[in-house]
């Protein structure tokens, strides 16, 4: 498996030339088609909604995914969607029942026992199975499967035996616990392999099954097309990542990755245990993959020399306030760097190169706020309205302030800043340091982007509409962009290199996201900086079945 890391990595450099027009160090970010994209609902699929089927007299038996209907990428039916097998299933045998017999002609069949107790008859031998165990029936042989005091449970793989391969003539019989642990595959899964091609598995490589440790999320990877992909849950729920979009995914469930090369995948455990997955796959002959967008930085975290996220984060809820303009109060999240190394910041949340600080700030009613001398020495500010209603003034200027308004303040610009409402007004503050050459605005300017253009779809869910743009007057960012997320979305990963400055402040709702390799929550009112190191790659995930929206900036090392 890590071999295959590297290999994947690699295979960015030699991706054919029909694909150099999309930048091949990310995810593919293109937007999802549903002309030319692969339905993902048509690929995944729950024990739940199928009918069930004895088979070995006694024993019940509902197929998940089903042999290939219509193209690969397109099944004309949900769950036809197998090339290498015939059903990945789960069954059950109630207890004391007894299920016998052998399998089919030219046929195998791998069980995963998935809970209850038995017992195997086979040739006069008889083994006792239970939870985590694994076993292969082949036309070779009869066997009798008793079951015990619990109902046994199951997931089961059924496939052709491969013309020129031989069948196992007796039954083998695995124990996950048989096996060392695999650590840190895709970052976070630690592996523990069942049965494999040594134990006459055919079609795949084996069943391995991956514990995923709460609160993780594993590499986001494609493979090649000739590879065939398959996970079922099997304990506790993750939010499993199919190309572009994201499902619930609970026990019973399967899912196979399109086989286009460019469908990426991984199954994020958002909850607080351990869960428990099994993975499935074949492997191409050439072991290069044709084409991936999984040039994601695959190797497992080294906590010597990769940043420390905690370090990129903060909340105004854990800062100490103070006072600005009279009588607003800022609680920062993000501050200017502290130390040397703008990787490694020796303080919390003191990561900023082109700000002094990210803040939130409130005035309370009847309250107003106005310039005082010195105090936005070699910095300016721009307001984000969050909450409240308000107006400020400059000169002969007033104008109305309410939720997705912004302002900016420069030094020495006269201004008054009145709580005209019942509540407290709440802004988001960016402190922008100014730079050389630049010259700040002499009066006050004031923007109202909430009726303008449409939101704009990028990075496969972000719904971007811009609150404030530099030709309004910022000294470092590009401009200060509102981004929506609807429910159950995912924003595609990506990273940014050195120099890059690039801020995201939760401001209403709570969601998830990765940074780097690990998963944070970021609740409303906290604020990070994605690590400029190249390869620390983050994305936003709103798992709640509410819209969350999010302020969003980014200073390129070019601007």
């Amino acid at each position: 498996m890590v071999k295959r890391i590297v290999v994947l990595f690699i295979a960015a450099l030699l991706i054919s030339s029909a694909w150099a027009q999309v930048d091949l160090s990310q995810l593919d970010p293109r937007n999802y088609d549903p002309k030319a994209d692969p339905d993902p609902n048509m690929f995944i699929n729950n024990w739940h909604n199928a009918t069930p089927r004895t088979i070995f007299g006694k024993m019940a038996i509902r197929d998940i995914l089903t042999a290939l209907e219509g193209d690969q990428l397109h099944p004309t039916r949900k769950g036809a969607v197998l090339m290498q097998k015939t059903a990945i299933s789960y069954a059950t045998l109630e207890p004391r029942a007894v299920a016998s017999g052998r399998a089919k002609a030219g046929e195998q069949q791998a069980f995963y026992v998935a809970g209850g107790t038995g017992t195997m008859t086979s040739k006069g031998k008889t083994v006792a199975i239970k939870e985590g165990m694994g076993f292969i029936l082949t036309p070779e042989f009869d066997f009798t499967l008793t079951g015990g005091d619990k109902q046994l449970q199951f997931y089961v793989v059924t496939g052709p035996q491969p013309q020129g391969s031989k069948a196992n003539p007796d039954l083998v019989v695995k124990n996950r616990f048989d096996n060392s642990v695999s650590l840190g595959i895709h970052w976070v899964h630690n592996d523990e392999s069942i049965i494999g091609q040594a134990d006459g598995l055919a079609g795949y490589g084996g069943l391995t099954l991956v514990n995923i440790e709460g609160r993780t999320m594993p590499q986001p990877h494609s493979h090649d097309e000739a590879t065939e992909e398959c996970w079922i849950q099997v304990k506790g729920e993750t939010i499993v990542m199919l190309g572009k979009q994201i499902f619930h995914d609970t026990p019973g469930t399967v899912y196979k990755v399109p086989q286009n090369g460019i469908t990426a995948h991984t199954n994020v455990n958002i909850g607080g245990e351990p869960v428990q997955m099994i993975h499935m796959m074949t492997t191409p002959s050439s072991g290069i993959p044709a084409k991936s967008y999984s040039a994601l930085n695959g190797a497992y975290y080294d906590r010597a020399k990769e940043p420390d996220v905690d370090m990129f984060m903060g909340n105004w809820q854990s800062s100490i306030p103070r006072l600005m303009h009279g009588h607003l109060v800022f609680r920062d999240m993000l501050t200017a760097l502290q130390g040397p190394d703008e990787l490694h910041p020796t303080r919390r949340g003191a990561c900023l190169t082109y700000s002094d600080a990210i803040s939130y700030a409130t005035l309370e009613p009847g309250a107003t706020a106005r310039n005082k001398s010195g105090e936005l020495k070699e910095t300016q500010q721009e307001f984000v309205v969050q909450s409240g209603n308000g107006t400020i003034s400059s000169g002969e200027k007033t104008v109305p302030l309410q939720k997705g308004m912004a302002f900016v303040l420069t030094p020495g610009l006269n201004f008054q800043l009145t709580n005209t409402g019942d509540s407290a007004m709440a802004f988001y503050v960016v402190t922008e340091k100014i730079p050389a050459g630049f010259t700040p605005n002499q009066t006050l300017e004031v923007v109202d982007n909430r009726g303008g253009a449409p939101a704009t779809k990028v990075h496969w869910a972000d719904m971007d509409r811009p609150i404030i743009e530099q030709k309004s007057g910022m000294a470092q960012y590009g401009g200060i962009t509102e981004t929506q997320m609807n429910a159950m979305t995912i924003s595609q990963p990506y990273s940014v290199g050195a120099g890059v400055e690039e801020i995201w402040i939760a401001t209403d709702g709570d969601l998830d996201v990765l940074i780097n390799k690990d998963l944070r929550r970021l609740p409303a009112g906290a604020a990070f900086r994605v690590p400029p190191t190249g390869s620390s790659v983050h994305a936003n995930i709103n798992d709640t079945e509410s819209a969350v929206r999010l302020i969003h900036m980014t200073k390129a090392a070019h601007q």
